[in-house]
C-alpha cells in the first residue's frame, strides 16, 4: 500500500509540474503581435534611427511579445501622408514632425519647435512631461486635428544651424533678397525680413544649390548636412540658427491599436520612446562633433551667425506668434502654457546653473573653432 501511495504521489507530482509548466511554455511560444510602422525620414537619418532603436527596445522589454516594423520614408506611404495613414490604420505606427502638416493648424509650430522663450531641448521635453504638454498634445490630436492617434514627443536634431551659403553673411543686409531654402515658420519669419525664401524637400537642396536655384540653405547640423553633401556646394556654414534651437517630431500609435494593447505594453511603448530618444541624442552630439571636425578638414569655413540676424529674427518671430495666437485659441493656449513653464525654469537656470562657457573655456578655450567677429 505504501509502495502504491508513493507511486501515486510521484505520478500526481509529475502531473502538477507538467500542468504548471504549460503556461510558461505557452507564453514563450505565443505568436508575437507585429505592428507595421513607417517614418517620414530616410533610413540613415538620426530621426529614423530613433524610431528603429525604439522598436528594438520595445521588443527586448516585452521579451518578443511585441514587434514593430520600422520602415523608412516612402516605403508604404509618402512622407507627408504618415499622420493620416497612422490615423486611418494604414500604418499601425508612424513617426514624423508636425511641420509636415503645418498647413492644418498653426499650433503645430509651438507643439514642435521654436525659440520657446529661452528653453533648450531638455526644457522643452520637460514641458511635455512636467509642464502639462502631454495633456495638450492629447487634446491637439483628438479635438483639434481630429486624428485617431496617441502621440509621444521625440525632441531631437537640435540645435540647428542657420545654414550654408556661397558667400559670407556679415549682417541682415547680406541676407535680404538672397534665395534661401528654409522650412516652416522660419520661412515666414525670414520672408518678412526681406529674404527670398524657398521651401523644398531635403533631397532637392543640393541640386538646387548646384543649379543656382537657391543661394543658401538650412537643413540640420554638421552630421545630417554632411550626409546630404551640402559641403560640396557651399563652403560657408553659419550657426546657430534661431529658427530651430529646439525641435523634434512625434511618435504616433493608431488609437484603435493602442486601445487593444495591455497596460504594460502601453507603458513600455512610452518608456522606450524616452530611452531611445535620450540614447540617440547622446550619440548624435558625439557624431555631430566628429562631423564638424571632418567638415573643417574638408575646407568648410564655419562662422557664428551675427547677433543682429538672431535678434531681428526673434523680434519678427514674436510678432508672428502674436498674430497666430490672436486667430487661433489653441495656439494661444499652448504658448501660454509654455511661457508659464519657461518663466519658472529659464530664470532659475540662468541664475543658478554655471555658464556652460565658464568651465568649458577654462579647459578647452584653444579648441573652440567658432567665434564671433
Amino acid at each position: 500500500m505504501l509502495r502504491y501511495a508513493s507511486t501515486m504521489l510521484a505520478t500526481v507530482t509529475l502531473g502538477l509540474v507538467t500542468v504548471l509548466a504549460e503556461p510558461a511554455h505557452a507564453q514563450t511560444t505565443e505568436k508575437p503581435l507585429v505592428l507595421k510602422g513607417q517614418s517620414t525620414h530616410p533610413a540613415s537619418s538620426n530621426f529614423h534611427l530613433i524610431f528603429k532603436l525604439w522598436a528594438e527596445t520595445v521588443e527586448k522589454m516585452t521579451a518578443g511579445r511585441l514587434k514593430i516594423e520600422t520602415l523608412p520614408a516612402g516605403a508604404i506611404v509618402p512622407p507627408f501622408e504618415v499622420f493620416d495613414a497612422t490615423s486611418k490604420n494604414v500604418l499601425d505606427v508612424g513617426m514624423g514632425p508636425f511641420g509636415y502638416i503645418l498647413g492644418r493648424n498653426t499650433a503645430t509650430i509651438p507643439m514642435s519647435h521654436g525659440p520657446l522663450y529661452g528653453m533648450d531641448g531638455s526644457d522643452y521635453w520637460a514641458w511635455y512631461y512636467d509642464g502639462g504638454g502631454m495633456k495638450l498634445l492629447d487634446e491637439f490630436y483628438k479635438d483639434v486635428l481630429k486624428l485617431n492617434v496617441v502621440g509621444f514627443p521625440i525632441p531631437t536634431d537640435y540645435p540647428q544651424g542657420m545654414g550654408w551659403f556661397k558667400k559670407e553673411i556679415n549682417s541682415l543686409a547680406d541676407l535680404k533678397g538672397l534665395k534661401y531654402r528654409i522650412y516652416g515658420i522660419g520661412a515666414e519669419t525670414y520672408g518678412r525680413l526681406g529674404v527670398s525664401v524657398v521651401t523644398i524637400p531635403g533631397g532637392e537642396i543640393v541640386p538646387a544649390m548646384e543649379r543656382g536655384v537657391i543661394e543658401g540653405a538650412e537643413w540640420i547640423n554638421c552630421e545630417e548636412d554632411k550626409k546630404l553633401g551640402l559641403h560640396q556646394v557651399a563652403k560657408h556654414y553659419y550657426t546657430p540658427g534661431m529658427h530651430e534651437p529646439v525641435t523634434g517630431g512625434q511618435l504616433m500609435i493608431n488609437g484603435d491599436v493602442w486601445k487593444k494593447l495591455t497596460p504594460d505594453l502601453q507603458e513600455i511603448i512610452k518608456v522606450a520612446s524616452v530611452y531611445a530618444t535620450t540614447q540617440r541624442n547622446f550619440a548624435f552630439n558625439r557624431e555631430t562633433a566628429h562631423a564638424c571636425q571632418e567638415l573643417l578638414k574638408a575646407g568648410v569655413q564655419m562662422h557664428r551667425t551675427p547677433d543682429e540676424v538672431l535678434k531681428n529674427f526673434l523680434d519678427e518671430w514674436e510678432k508672428i506668434q502674436a498674430e497666430h495666437a490672436a486667430k487661433n485659441p489653441f495656439y494661444r493656449k499652448v504658448i501660454d502654457s509654455q511661457k508659464a513653464y519657461a518663466e519658472q525654469i529659464v530664470p532659475f537656470k540662468l541664475s543658478w546653473f554655471p555658464p556652460y562657457s565658464f568651465a568649458g573655456e577654462y579647459y578647452w578655450k584653444n579648441k573652440i573653432y567658432l567665434t564671433k567677429k
